[in-house]
């Protein structure tokens, strides 16, 4: 089942083997934990006794905090469906930080690829798309009916490849998604979550930190990220530290394969990528902070 939310860069199909090669520990901290995928996992788990989020997004913290923690905010059986105008009306309450949580679902459900930028529906398809929602998720039954109307009066009007792409309503299924996640149980070891700059962070409370940073050379996410900076953090923080990368100038613990959705300029198509887990000490030093839970299969990878 994917864990956590609709976002760009969701380590949601690898999250169960990431959190299986970090060690066990009392206190970890997700300090970029983006759609939270990692977090949950992190707090199902029972190698944690206390687990925190954090991540510089507001929006994020405040879409995981309606599902994770302070539930009941999100309407899912009447939603409101999200037009190009309302998705760029949100994006924009957004960035001058007076913003509700319905503008969260909107940025995170209805963009392309979950990137919080594009919008998710075609100009040639997008009245259709929201014919088609409203026909499932209107309030009361004539309204339904209405829109059912409407949506059967395009089908029988439009061409079978239209007729195809308007078979799947991701608006409504990430929707879907969001309502499976607030119903998870087991997240009592979920203490809390921040809004930090991960250079503005107090480290000393915890005993493993795990960074999900922007990938080096890749798209941009809402923010500008120094990389250079962060290996200087990473390499001189005085407890255990771990980051997903494709590439780093750090020691290799794990290598994952998952599988991408390529940006809207390139179609829907997919690809398959290797992700890998790196760790600000020596292999020797992983070994010892696993213990029983080393897997002796696992050998040091290099980063080249």
């Amino acid at each position: 089942m994917s864990v956590g939310l609709p976002y760009k860069g969701s380590k949601s199909e690898i999250a169960d083997e990431i959190v299986s090669k970090l060690p066990p520990c009392n206190k970890i901290l997700d300090a970029c934990c983006g759609g939270g995928a990692i977090l949950v996992t992190l707090a199902q788990s029972l190698k944690y006794k206390s687990v925190v989020g954090n991540d510089i997004n507001p929006a994020t913290i405040k879409l995981l905090d309606a599902v994770l923690i302070n539930k009941g905010q999100i309407e899912y059986e009447h939603p409101e469906p999200c037009s190009r105008v309302d998705f760029f009306n949100s994006l924009q309450r957004i960035e001058n930080n007076d913003f509700t949580i319905q503008d969260c679902v909107n940025k995170f459900c209805a963009s392309f690829g979950n990137d919080g930028k594009t919008y998710l529906y075609g100009e040639n398809i997008e009245e259709y798309k929201l014919i088609a929602e409203q026909m499932l998720t209107s309030k009361t039954l004539s309204q339904r009916r209405k829109f059912y109307r409407k949506f059967f009066s395009i089908v029988t009007n439009s061409e079978n490849n239209k007729n195809e792409r308007l078979q799947k309503l991701e608006f409504v299924q990430r929707l879907q998604s969001l309502e499976r996640l607030e119903r998870l149980e087991r997240l009592e070891r979920l203490e809390r979550l921040e809004r930090s700059s991960i250079f503005d962070l107090d480290y000393s409370e915890f005993d493993i930190v795990y960074f999900d940073i922007p990938y080096k050379d890749t798209n941009k996410y809402d923010h500008e990220f120094d990389h250079e900076k962060f290996y200087e953090l990473f390499s001189s923080l005085k407890i255990p530290a771990f980051m997903s990368e494709y590439n780093a100038p750090f020691t290799c613990v794990a290598e994952f394969e998952k599988t991408q959705l390529l940006a809207a300029a390139v179609g829907s198509s997919k690809k398959t990528t290797k992700e890998k887990l790196y760790f600000n000490g020596t292999f020797d030093e992983y070994k010892i902070l696993m213990g029983p839970y080393f897997d002796g299969k696992d050998r040091q990878l290099s980063f080249l």
